[in-house]
């Protein structure tokens, strides 16, 4: 049985698996930003204040102030960690307004990976009746939400976007993201708006390849000025239908 995924849209029992898919995917990045943030210039000094701190003031032996650098890493690894649950968590809480799932149907006894299967992609609807879907195992492996953007006049945000590990990317979210363009074109959009993080790289490159252009570059502050992280905003124009009646 050759395994399919199917694009439809989100329903209120698809919300718990969506939750622990964005949280998943979210987490993706922690141990990629934490590698990132080790070799910033705020962690040396970070690391350089500490031990002053133990040597001059609290008189520790100058040997054991070696300890403050497994320390302060230990401390950079669960605030990083920290960090990316709570951005999960607020997504978590976001309930979607428009969204769409792909939800996965693979046998029971699945030995290929699910990067080397050859998946049928379906819109809607699988065109099988129930009890030929019932041999499969149902996973939700992508979600995509959208809603109104409030700096952007007229322009439809890409807010809950995550797909499961190994999966292929570009197979999946292709369709995803011109449905959900199509749709926003329909509802009278005039671009569609999403934000990456630098280590986004493979979603840069598929962003770029779907016709995504940077709209601005711009440095997020984690503490203060001293911890930024730098964000991408990409924006995509939409054909809206006072455009298409102009052309003809």
């Amino acid at each position: 049985m050759q395994p399919f995924i199917v694009i439809r849209n989100y329903r209120e029992d698809d919300e718990l698996k969506c939750q622990e898919l964005v949280r998943d995917y979210i987490m993706s990045f922690s141990s990629k930003s934490f590698f990132a943030f080790c070799f910033r210039e705020i962690t040396l000094q970070f690391i350089v204040i500490t031990w002053a701190i133990f040597f001059i003031f609290l008189g520790v032996p100058l040997l054991f102030c070696v300890l403050t650098i497994p320390g302060c890493v230990f401390f950079l690894f669960t605030s990083t960690y920290f960090s990316f649950y709570a951005k999960a968590v607020e997504l978590m809480r976001v309930k979607p307004s428009q969204s769409l799932v792909a939800e996965c149907y693979e046998p029971f006894i699945f030995r290929c990976a699910p990067n080397e299967a050859s998946y049928q992609i379906f819109m809607d609807e699988a065109p099988y009746d129930e009890t030929y879907k019932n041999k499969f195992r149902r996973r939700i492996v992508a979600t995509i939400s959208v809603k109104n953007h409030h700096a952007v006049y007229n322009a439809a945000w890409i807010y809950r976007f995550a797909i499961a590990k190994n999966y292929p990317h570009q197979k999946i979210m292709e369709p995803m993201i011109n449905l959900v363009s199509k749709n926003c074109t329909h509802a009278g959009y005039a671009s569609l708006e999403c934000t990456i993080s630098e280590w986004q790289e493979h979603e840069r490159d598929f962003y770029d390849d779907l016709g995504f252009v940077t709209r601005q570059i711009y440095h997020k502050q984690i503490i203060g000025s001293s911890l930024t992280v730098m964000k991408t905003q990409l924006t995509f124009g939409l054909r809206t239908d006072d455009t298409l009646q102009k052309q003809n």
